[in-house]
């Protein structure tokens, strides 16, 4: 039983996170889009990855190590018992938070872990999420903050990294399980790149185990390590798949603007490889077609190079929606759509999306990514006036139930459970 002293501790840090949950979400919501809108943002990109958080949270963990540490040390005594009736723990380090609007393959990843068995640990060392030491929020898996020596005490752990947190390894033991996890081209990340470099030729000598999302980039890992994996994003296939899901109530999306006409649907980050001038001739080429976007804002290019085509009457922008919600929306879709620009980042992309619009039966339509001309289900547009074409094809499709079946059974095949089973097998 907890004592008075420890549950005055709990209560104190829960306050702290809960302020500090509250103000990151405020600062990535809404400041960090008017810093970038005047150029505010720090021009250097950091140099040393997840191990320096910003100062308020290096502030806010000091204090919370300090009140905390004997808490910590007694959850673990109970974790390891669990450890020892499951199949083994998965640590994946620290990267984005778990509260976050865009669910991410890092989420998908250990949450399928957890559901295969394993006692996973999801590290939120390095966001605001609301938690200091262990809390459990599915079966399995819990969020953890606090010293990187408390989950060095975890017995034989499969750590999770990426490019930009690989080094976070060192704090285990050298003879730890450790799978490099390649999720992106080295542009993408806000860090410094030859700090990203050196991890990556270190990940790729190191790791137990590499893998990589993308073939472009699997290619250049195989070329190292042989015994690389290529395991693209994948979807869970229960949640999107469902047609029992109600259609969406939602006053951003008026009965009037979405009645009598079918509709081209996205979700997703607004960011800048989204192509805004596609889009914008698109719906210039269809004015009996309707498009929702969906999805937050990530940067400013939205301002700098999609206000005409926001300003078109059968584009409709509603902001971002959260995941649980997502298969509501995906209803609405008569078609969905990625419509990416065609550069070095997207080449190299596995567009989480692609895979939960095929689970939802959903006919797409998407620019030349090459992990999207893999399915030959999926039509590809290479200008706006074929995208315009695909449109009315798309639609066929999507009324045809065999059509709709062969579409779902894409998604299956490519479901989370089916990749977490591909990564387990190489460590029988």
């Amino acid at each position: 039983m907890k004592g008075p002293s420890t549950q005055l501790r709990a209560k104190l840090t829960s306050l702290l996170w809960r302020f500090l949950t509250r103000y990151g979400r405020i600062k990535y919501r809404y400041l960090q889009p008017i810093y970038r809108a005047f150029s505010l943002m720090p021009s250097q990109r950091k140099a040393d990855g997840t191990l320096k958080p910003s100062g308020t949270l290096r502030a806010a963990q000091a204090a919370v190590r300090v009140l905390n540490r004997p808490f910590y040390l007694d959850q673990l005594k109970t974790l390891t018992g669990q450890i020892e009736n499951s199949k083994g723990a998965v640590i994946f380090l620290p990267s984005v938070g778990w509260e976050i609007v865009n669910t991410q393959r890092t989420h998908h990843l250990a949450r399928e872990f957890a559901r295969q068995g394993y006692l996973t640990i999801f590290d939120s060392s390095n966001s605001y999420d609301d938690v200091s030491g262990f809390r459990e929020i599915e079966p399995n898996l819990f969020l953890f903050r606090g010293s990187e020596d408390v989950l060095r005490e975890i017995p034989d752990p499969i750590l999770w990294a990426l490019t930009y947190n690989f080094d976070r390894r060192d704090a285990y033991s050298g003879s730890v399980r450790t799978i490099y996890d390649w999720i992106d081209e080295f542009e993408v990340f806000h860090f410094d790149r030859k700090f990203l470099e050196r991890n990556h030729e270190r990940a790729l000598r190191e790791a137990s185990l590499v893998v990589s999302v993308a073939r472009r980039l699997h290619e250049r890992a195989a070329a190292v390590r042989p015994d690389a994996l290529y395991l693209p994003n994948g979807v869970d296939y229960d949640h999107f798949a469902g047609d029992s899901v109600s259609l969406p109530d939602d006053s951003g999306i008026e009965m009037s603007w979405r009645s009598g006409k079918p509709i081209a649907g996205y979700y997703g980050a607004i960011a800048e490889w989204f192509d805004y001038d596609l889009l914008d001739e698109v719906a210039r080429l269809r004015p009996d077609w309707n498009f929702l976007l969906i999805g937050p804002k990530y940067d400013n290019s939205v301002r700098e190079r999609g206000r005409a085509m926001l300003k078109r009457p059968n584009i409709r922008w509603i902001g971002e929606r959260e995941y649980r919600l997502l298969p509501a929306y995906l209803r609405l879709f008569d078609v969905a759509m990625i419509p990416f620009t065609i550069n070095n980042i997207t080449l190299a992309t596995s567009p989480l999306k692609l895979y939960e619009y095929l689970a939802g039966g959903k006919p797409v339509i998407t620019t030349p990514m090459p992990e999207c001309q893999a399915f030959n289900e999926v039509l590809v547009a290479r200008s706006a006036e074929e995208f315009s074409r695909s449109l009315d094809i798309a639609r066929s499709q999507g009324q045809d139930p065999q059509h709709r079946s062969l579409l779902r059974s894409r998604g299956l095949e490519n479901s989370w459970t089916a990749r977490v089973k591909s990564v387990l097998e190489h460590f029988k």
